[in-house]
């Protein structure tokens, strides 16, 4: 199904790293905002609405603890009449839609994926939209500029919601790909690390004085490549420090042309870096095939002075060693222009999620007119950051997490998002992609604040940021030359062909990866890597490549029309 959205379809078929995530319905607070524009610029929490007469109307969901007795749903209650009556699912989630269309037998409103909406489409089972959003919902409407185009179908309607997109994308939970122990800082009096040399440095440093941590052998550089993390990790690492732009895992030249990016300039130049440090016995040749299980408990001895591409332990030494917490910074090889692909304001939801209201509806009316109430200003803040005063406060013109908002975290992590009431961004439709803004300019999710990021740090965190002028991680990130690459994974497109191929690259690379690393001679690491691109040639790189420019290039093209 092709939806008539700004934003291209092209897909990659191999797992992608990333600190992005759409999850608002899950734990990490991080990755849970969103935003869309809204009736009222006021910054003000508190509720403009008129009173409604209470209903109740019922939704799917597949998180078993999820509520309506929080304080934040009662909240909403009160501001709207609504409350909303849970239908749990169990197991797949779309076996059980399929089972309820078949059946008949489905909620009032259903967030559903969009290929299993299609079917819903075709039986009948899900209203259109569109009369009623513009009879009825102002709100929803100023969301989306106006213009529903964002939500058709090919058949011109509109059969359900998707997040709404914002003016500006800000994001304060990045980091670099080089983790180092404040520890190893402090002992080399916070030198400036710009480059893998200076940390070279200040590991070789503090191994000569330290080869012992707790009776164990001190590490440099580490991190686990266990099965399919070995590419997770390492190449993000080369991708990033050779300054390229995430875009999957291809590159994206200046004339749209995309190619698998192993073979591009300066792509390898981080794996040299590894074998040469792998000679000098700061690099640890387990990271090539380790378990998380094992890397995490040498982390947990503090005995990694480096973690690598990503990831860090300082949860596990908490406790015992919080001197040795990690503060990761963003290395970028001399010479090279970092690339960053510029954040879209117009996101489908996690997996193409819909929000749609079904036929068995009694009241489809009073329903569209709950969710534009949700679309109000201070009813996006109420679910994306709780009750103002006791939730949050607003200091400087900015909202900011309470001490007590922090202390229920702590004391309920695995689930205060059920407990607390702010896990209802996702069934709300409104807000939460990483960094989304509202229309007063604020966060849509608390987790996305500098107020909730810092507050997560510990003391050592804080003083060793002090020390380089910071705040938080993302003030140490190399500032990047923003491009709209308009380049949007997803899997609809990908053909059988392209999929096996990704694959076997991935394995071949892996391979190449493991021997270079390892390789002794620092003369044969080209070879090393110009056999793996004949080895993929051989297997039709040049045909994937090609096939995947026209796709991109197809999207292109139809994003303009």
């Amino acid at each position: 199904m092709k939806k008539k959205i700004n934003k291209l379809s092209l897909v990659t078929a191999l797992v992608l790293t990333s600190t992005l995530v759409l999850a608002a319905c899950g734990k990490s607070p991080t990755t849970t905002p969103s935003t869309s524009p809204s009736p009222s610029t006021s910054t003000s929490a508190a509720p403009t609405n008129t009173p409604r007469t209470p209903f109740t109307f019922t939704m799917n969901m597949d998180n078993p603890n999820i509520n309506w007795t929080s304080e934040v749903a009662q909240e909403i209650t009160k501001r709207t009449g609504a409350t909303i009556k849970w239908d749990i699912i169990t197991g797949d989630f779309r076996t059980k839609m399929n089972v309820w269309l078949a059946a008949g037998d489905y909620p009032d409103v259903i967030n559903i994926h969009d290929n299993t909406l299609e079917s819903y489409i075709k039986a009948g089972a899900v209203l259109d939209l569109a009369p009623l959003i513009k009879q009825h919902a102002p709100n929803i409407m100023r969301a989306y500029n106006n213009d529903l185009s964002f939500l058709q179908h090919p058949d011109g309607k509109v059969y359900g919601l998707l997040q709404p997109p914002t003016k500006k994308v800000t994001q304060l939970n990045q980091s670099g790909l080089i983790a180092i122990q404040s520890a190893v800082l402090k002992e080399a009096g916070y030198p400036a690390i710009k480059t893998l040399e200076d940390v070279r440095t200040v590991v070789s440093n503090y191994i000569k004085k330290y080869p012992e941590i707790g009776g164990g052998k001190t590490i440099g550089f580490s991190n686990w490549g266990a099965a399919n993390q070995l590419y997770n990790v390492f190449d993000p690492s080369a991708r990033q420090y050779a300054g390229f732009a995430a875009t999957a895992q291809y590159f994206v030249d200046d004339q749209k042309n995309v190619r698998l990016r192993f073979f591009e300039p300066g792509y390898t130049d981080i794996f040299k870096f590894f074998q040469k440090i792998n000679t000098e016995g700061l690099f640890d040749p387990e990271s090539l095939v380790q378990t998380q299980d094992a890397f995490s408990a040498k982390c947990a001895q503090g005995r990694v002075l480096v973690i690598f591409g990503g990831g860090n332990c300082t949860a596990a030494l908490e406790k015992t060693m919080i001197e040795r917490s990690y503060v990761a910074f963003d290395i970028v090889a001399p010479g090279k222009t970092k690339y960053v692909a510029k954040p879209s304001t117009n996101p489908g939801r996690g997996g193409d999620m819909w929000l749609s209201i079904t036929k068995n509806a009694k009241d489809p009316v009073r329903i569209i007119q709950f969710y534009d109430d949700m679309f109000k200003l201070e009813n996006q803040i109420l679910v994306g950051w709780g009750i103002e005063g006791k939730y949050f406060k607003v200091e400087n013109g900015k909202r900011v997490v309470t001490d007590w908002f922090m202390e229920q975290i702590k004391a309920n992590p695995n689930n205060y998002y059920e407990i607390l009431g702010i896990g209802y961004a996702r069934p709300l439709s409104t807000n939460y992609a990483t960094g989304f803004t509202l229309s007063d300019g604020d966060f849509a999710k608390f987790g996305d604040s500098e107020s909730y990021i810092t507050r997560n740090y510990n003391e050592v965190h804080r003083e060793t940021l002090a020390k380089y002028n910071a705040k938080t991680f993302s003030d140490l990130l190399v500032k990047g030359t923003e491009v709209d690459y308009n380049f949007t994974p997803s899997t609809v497109k990908w053909t059988d062909d392209i999929k096996k191929f990704n694959t076997e690259a991935i394995a071949e690379w892996g391979k190449s990866l493991q021997k270079f690393i390892l390789e002794k001679d620092a003369t044969k690491l080209d070879g090393i890597w110009a056999d793996l691109q004949k080895t993929l040639k051989d297997k039709g790189l040049d045909k994937q490549n090609a096939e995947v420019t026209k796709l991109y290039k197809d999207d292109l093209a139809a994003a303009k029309k």
